[in-house]
């Protein structure tokens, strides 16, 4: 969960919400700047499961980006990847390639989702991929253009 996540659910502001994440057990001065009250109700919010699909909150997209790829590789495309994610293939083309962060329940659902067809042949489900080109011959360097 991220802080506006939280203070969110504490009907706090971010700011003290990050006050009570940054400080330190041990100091004694700094706990003191935050009412007793603030702190409980900001600890006392039970984060949610891992694996909770609406988990709310952003993580770093790297991984998901390398699944992603992994699935393109092996020859699903992003329009059957999206189908099956519930979201826009453009979607699934942007974290592929750029997008830094996303949803963290969307970076479970695409860790789901690898896992599920990274070992499945892509052909027999009745998506087909088209043939490679084959590489043009090489022209000799005397050759007109």
């Amino acid at each position: 969960m991220s802080a506006q996540d939280i203070a969110d659910r504490a009907g706090l502001s971010v700011t003290l919400v990050r006050r009570v994440l940054r400080t330190p057990t041990h100091s004694l001065t700094a706990a003191r700047d935050i009412a007793r009250a603030s702190a409980d109700v900001v600890l006392g919010i039970p984060l949610p499961h891992r694996r909770n699909p609406d988990a709310p909150g952003l993580t770093d997209s790297t991984e998901a980006s390398w699944l992603l790829a992994d699935l393109a590789r092996a020859g699903w495309p992003a329009t059957a990847l999206a189908k099956r994610l519930d979201i826009n293939p453009r979607t699934v083309a942007e974290v592929r390639d750029k997008r830094p962060r996303l949803h963290l329940d969307l970076a479970l659902r695409i860790r789901r989702l690898h896992r599920d067809l990274i070992s499945l042949d892509p052909a027999h489900y009745g998506i087909h991929t088209p043939p490679t080109a084959p590489a043009p011959a090489p022209q000799p360097p005397d050759a007109p253009r």
